[in-house]
């Protein structure tokens, strides 16, 4: 997470030199040129402006900071850069006023005493923000800041290199900065503490001309996360020999949607042993017993719609985990990242659900997707198929820009192999088009929005199918003829829909105060975090009442697909393990039954993915997979909230102290 911090007035500045010419950065995408940043300095300011382009979205945004004749920070303005339109109003600012700072939107603007050497924290900024912060907090004496409105930052230098830049060697220093996420934030300063490159996203800026450097900073970085996953995993490591007993709890079974009371569940290594009534269950000598009494005993469940990446990859395992997903399917990572992912999951040194991969697959193009494996030709399209399947990928995905002439080419290939197909439906087809020629399953329920309106895709100018959906989902009539025929289309031909339906959703508060997406967990954040995905109202009553429409509808679209009997799986391309927690919530406020619901996270993903022999149900004989709730979450979703322990393949964990290691508190009574 890119989270940019500006430096108060009082602090003591090391003052930038008087500057002609801009410094330059190029954005890559996958070493693909996707953008720029350029830093321009004066005398008294600086000018930064910060455009790439990702996927016909990315920011445009140019944020000028007015300086002290100390070169202290006094005012900072963010604006946005529409293409084709003049520059938009400040959306972002930052003043010293007196003895005050003011800081925040105009429509949403607070202030505090000032303060030497604190830092005000936007909700967005650039890899220029974030390598001063990490330069201010080096020249501290404990490395640490206060920050402004709320939390506290502190650095650590976690790696070093010699580079070359235009033939000219460079040491530069990789700063992680904690405090501000879950993990810590990485920046590469130059000699002079100024920014050399953000850290490896699937976005990365760099200096220009130092491109050549980025593999050797990525192999530090991902060192360097390794290392904390493996320490995190040594952590939890479970070292019980004996049998594992859930004993007296309700058991949900997830085969015929119903609870099973008082049922006492035996476990060795891996595998479930026995599963009956808590009064006949023999309990094994040795056995670790876990009193389940008045709590309910589900499958482990199933996150259909992930990305992983080694950035917070051990805090993202264990908000997995603590949520009590036990299987994750990646739909889209960087391949030496995938790959890393599910060995080390499987050797025990990463702790987090177990992966199922799906291969991604892109067309060429200027907005091209996040992902180096770009296809143009059927064979090149074979290939990586063929890739993908010795690599031990279960499926494929496929994205915008992939040519449609292409598709049915894939899909032979892919099923010829026993690998199932789903993706974005690639520009120039319907969904029932990508259906027919092949699609086992659409990724995103906007594009059954999308499909009707192709020619908005490109008119008046290039749009995204999610800007396309955002446009119409509100006065879109959800009960009409044509949505009829394409969900009853989608029923007939057994398409599998990953809606990811907690993406569209409004997330002005429920009635209740709640965050419809991520609940009461937002209070369980750290502070930082806390204000940065807490989302307040737009202050126009008309966006509002669009956008609750919006939801309405989707929720509305989300109850035909159910009781017309088209597949659902619950995928969130969200915040790990709370987000998925949202997408339940969604479709029992659609009107899905709460049991229903619970199929949905378990044994329907396991029958799609064709592991239901081993995973999506408890069941004697297969893999113990399995969480602990303590509610009545086949009554009421939302009490899936409310986990007290997870096992995965056998191994036992206290799902509390997984939050409390991720940097959450986990905030409910447990009886």
């Amino acid at each position: 997470m890119l989270i940019a911090l500006l430096s108060l007035a009082l602090q003591t500045p090391v003052p930038a030199p008087a500057q002609a010419q801009p410094a330059q950065y190029v954005v890559l995408n996958h070493g693909r040129p996707a953008g720029d940043m350029r830093v321009t300095r004066d005398a008294d300011s600086v000018v930064v402006r910060f455009i790439y382009q990702d996927r016909q979205r990315g920011p445009r945004v140019e944020t000028r900071y007015w300086l002290a004749p100390d070169g202290g920070l006094v005012r900072m303005e963010s604006r946005n850069l529409p293409a084709g339109a003049p520059p938009s109003s400040v959306w972002d600012r930052f003043e010293v006023v007196g003895q005050r700072v003011r800081f925040g939107s105009p429509s949403d603007s607070a202030g505090v005493p000032r303060e030497p050497g604190t830092y005000y924290n936007p909700r967005a900024g650039t890899p220029y923000d974030q390598a001063r912060l990490a330069a201010h907090l080096l020249r501290q004496p404990n490395r640490t800041t206060r920050i402004i409105p709320v939390g506290t930052a502190t650095a650590e230098v976690a790696g070093e290199a010699s580079v070359a830049v235009n033939g000219t060697p460079q040491r530069v220093r990789l700063v992680m900065v904690s405090g501000l996420g879950l993990s810590p934030d990485g920046v590469w300063l130059d000699e002079a503490g100024e920014l050399f490159a953000s850290q490896a996203g699937w976005f990365i800026t760099v200096r220009r001309g130092a491109e050549d450097a980025l593999p050797t900073l990525r192999a530090i970085e991902r060192e360097y996360h390794a290392r904390r996953a493996e320490a995190v995993a040594r952590r939890f490591a479970d070292h019980r020999t004996g049998p594992l007993v859930i004993r007296n709890g309700d058991v949900f079974d997830s085969e015929r949607g119903t609870i099973r009371p008082r049922t006492t569940v035996v476990i060795q290594g891996d595998r479930i042993t026995a599963v009956g009534p808590a009064d006949s269950v023999r309990i094994p000598a040795g056995a670790r017993v876990i009193d389940a009494t008045g709590k309910t005993v589900l499958p482990g469940m199933w996150d259909m719609h992930t990305h992983h990446h080694f950035i917070g990859e051990e805090a993202n395992g264990l908000l997995f985990l603590a949520a009590g997903i036990t299987t994750v399917r990646d739909v889209a990572a960087d391949i030496d990242g995938a790959l890393s992912e599910r060995e080390r999951e499987k050797a025990g040194t990463y702790l987090a659900p177990r992966p199922i991969l799906a291969g991604f697959i892109e067309g060429p193009g200027h907005w091209a997707g996040p992902s180096d494996v770009l296809v143009r030709t059927e064979a090149e399209a074979r290939a990586w198929v063929a890739r993908y399947d010795s690599m031990g990928y279960r499926q494929i995905k496929l994205y915008n820009l992939v040519h449609p002439d292409l598709v049915p080419t894939i899909a032979e290939e892919a099923h010829r192999r026993g690998m199932r197909l789903s993706g974005h439906v690639p520009r120039g087809l319907t969904v029932q088009g990508a259906v027919t020629l092949g699609f086992d399953e659409i990724n995103h329920s906007a594009f059954l929005f999308s499909t009707f309106f192709q020619d908005s895709l490109y008119l008046p100018r290039m749009r995204a199918y999610s800007q396309v959906a955002t446009g119409v989902a509100p006065t879109f009539n959800v009960d009409s003829p044509e949505m009829t025929q394409l969900i009853l289309f989608l029923r007939d031909k057994g398409t599998v829909v990953d809606g990811t339906f907690n993406l569209w959703q409004d997330r002005s508060p429920l009635p209740d105060g709640t965050d419809p997406v991520f609940g009461p967990t937002i209070a369980w954040l750290p502070e930082v975090l806390r204000r940065n995905m807490t989302v307040g109202g737009t202050g126009n009553p008309q966006e509002a009442a669009r956008a609750q429409a919006a939801s309405a509808n989707y929720r509305r679209l989300l109850k035909r697909l159910f009781d017309a009997g088209v597949t659902l799986v619950a995928g969130t391309d969200n915040f790990p393990g709370l987000s998925f927690h949202g997408e339940l919530e969604i479709y029992e406020r659609a009107g899905i039954p709460a049991a229903r619901v619970l199929q949905i996270a378990t044994i329907v993903p396991a029958r799609v993915m064709k592991e239901d022999t081993d995973y999506g149900s408890i069941t004697t004989g297969k893999v113990a997979d399995l969480v602990i709730v303590d509610g009545r979450p086949a009554e009421r979703i939302t009490d899936i909230r409310h986990t007290t322990h997870v096992v995965r393949a056998g191994k036992l964990y206290d799902t509390r102290a997984l939050y409390e290691a991720a940097g959450l508190t986990q905030r409910f009574e447990r009886r």
